[in-house]
């Protein structure tokens, strides 16, 4: 494989176990201000997306009010809810060792995103960040990808996009960059597998094998 010298990872579901918070925050807002319930499995294939196209297609023309009164229960919520996944932190300061730079690529706007990566004392890990304020276009488009590449200066064939949803490894390949689908996704592991990454990862810690060329 060509040397990766950056990796890139999405963050929700990928980094941050952030999907009882989701869950619980859309659940919220749909009962509260739409008077109705919806179910952890309606709301998976808009994980991933900018959160604005999400509530637009829950309830169209209602969406910025909806995500309002999301942001509000997030930030109620954030850090009491929010888990990081096992492995990520020793490795992600294993890479940090070994000179790989490091880029965030989230459809997540900023602040709520570093306050992710705070939580965890992990913002320091990475070289870029890219939210949803940095593209006029988001994932699965390739211009969030190729945003993030050209503030680090590298070229696509030298590094790895790793993230839990086919909207990342599709934004990814169209960038023109190698891909890692993580496993512990709440997508179902046919619908990653059907994007054809070009690695699946079980654990984190795989990463350094891959680097290390073992994998």
């Amino acid at each position: 494989m060509n040397h990766i010298h950056t990796i890139l990872f999405d963050l929700d579901g990928t980094l941050l176990d952030t999907t009882d918070l989701i869950v619980s925050a859309f659940q919220h807002v749909v009962r509260q201000h739409l008077n109705r319930e919806i179910t952890k499995e309606e709301l998976v294939p808009n994980f991933g997306k900018p959160l604005i196209e999400a509530m637009e297609e829950i309830s169209p023309g209602q969406s910025e009010f909806l995500v309002s009164q999301y942001r509000n229960y997030n930030r109620i919520h954030h850090d009491s809810m929010v888990q990081i996944f096992p492995d990520v932190v020793s490795t992600l300061e294993e890479l940090h060792k070994k000179g790989i730079k490091m880029g965030i690529v989230t459809s997540k706007v900023r602040k709520t995103a570093l306050q992710g990566l705070k939580l965890f004392n992990l913002d320091y890990l990475f070289d870029v960040f890219v939210g949803y304020e940095d593209t006029t276009i988001h994932k699965p488009n390739p211009e969030p990808v190729l945003f993030a590449l050209k503030q680090v200066g590298v070229d696509a064939g030298n590094a790895l996009m790793v993230g839990d949803s086919p909207h990342d490894i599709v934004s990814a390949k169209r960038a023109g960059t190698k891909t890692a689908a993580v496993t512990w996704s709440s997508f179902p592991l046919e619908v990653l597998k059907a994007e054809e990454p070009t690695y699946l990862i079980d654990q984190m810690s795989q990463l350094i094998d891959l680097i290390d060329n073992k994998l």
